[in-house]
């Protein structure tokens, strides 16, 4: 695949993006908030199967796999985040989001909310039942960071 294809594939990507958000924006509209969580569902639907299927072909699905197959790949998306690993887990924060940039751009932040920060959980359950999301805060809400707290559910989240 050359350069030129892969420039014509990102493009292609961004506008399903731009029209998924668009969609999802008027069925809202017309039908109400429920069309979020619908949408959040379906979408996170198909991640989970997605990610269950990276483990599965892997063969590995530790919180640290996670961290590789998932964020790694980001940095040359431009996503600038830290990763700080804890007793408890791994605390990512991530303060420069490809998405979140893209959705800005356009005015679509909320939508794009329940297309791509609402898939995290799903993601991760796919990816390994045992492994839990703590999410406090999102760039897509207006925060100043994305923090993703990945931990074994036999930790207690009260500990953090």
């Amino acid at each position: 695949m050359t350069s030129n294809d892969l420039t014509e594939v990102k493009k292609l990507r961004i506008s399903h993006f731009l029209e998924t958000a668009k969609l999802i924006r008027t069925l809202k509209e017309r039908f109400g908030e429920e069309v979020y969580q619908i949408a959040a569902k379906q979408i996170g639907k198909r991640a989970f199967a997605e990610w269950k299927s990276i483990a599965e072909k892997s063969g590995k699905n530790s919180i640290d796999d996670l961290v590789k197959f998932l964020w790694e790949p980001l940095k040359k998306e431009g996503f600038d985040y830290e990763v700080e690993q804890t007793d408890l887990g791994v605390q990512m924060k991530c303060t420069r989001c490809g998405f979140y940039d893209l959705a800005k751009h356009f005015g679509i932040t909320e939508e794009a909310f329940y297309m791509v920060c609402e898939s995290d959980p799903y993601i991760t359950e796919g990816f390994n039942s045992n492994i839990e999301l703590k999410r406090t805060k999102t760039l897509m809400q207006g925060h100043d960071c994305c923090d993703h707290f990945y931990y074994l559910r036999d930790d207690s989240a009260e500990k953090r």
